[in-house]
């Protein structure tokens, strides 16, 4: 049988939990993103679970879902992580700056989001592969050198 500090404290994990799932949302710029991508529709498009990305300087590993349509990105967060992240799309004009992660046999690519910049985003390569052509960092060495 539970004592009532030990009630207590179970009771504290949840709110700890929802808490610092909130903060991770402002320390990523989540919150300013969904400020002006909040989606608040069902995307109808190619989409991939558990992946891995980073939005400003938090890294979310393997809990990210992104769904690709022609006319951008939608991103989730798996629901135990739900708490102030609300689930984005952001159009694919809005992506700036787009360069290839430079670490050794990475597919990822990294950008940046809004005009001004509202945050940096590094993508898996899932999402470099079905991004338009026009955004795609070229590799440098599939190119002719001219």
């Amino acid at each position: 049988m539970l004592d009532s500090s030990s009630a207590v404290y179970l009771c504290l994990i949840p709110i700890v939990w929802c808490g610092l799932s909130w903060l991770l949302s402002r320390i990523s710029g989540w919150h300013r993103l969904a400020a002006h991508y909040r989606c608040r529709e069902v995307i109808a498009g190619e989409s991939a679970s558990l992946r891995s990305g980073r939005i400003g300087p938090v890294t979310y590993h393997s809990c990210l879902r992104f769904q690709v349509t022609d006319a951008g990105l939608g991103i989730r967060v798996a629901r135990l992580f739900r708490v102030g992240h609300v689930p984005l799309f952001i159009p694919w004009d809005q992506f700036r700056h787009v360069k290839e992660d430079n670490l050794m046999y990475s597919h990822k690519v990294k950008a940046s989001v809004g005009e001004p910049t509202i945050t940096r985003v590094t993508l898996p390569g899932w999402v470099r592969y079905r991004m338009p052509m026009s955004l795609r960092p070229v590799d440098p060495r599939l190119s002719d050198g001219s």
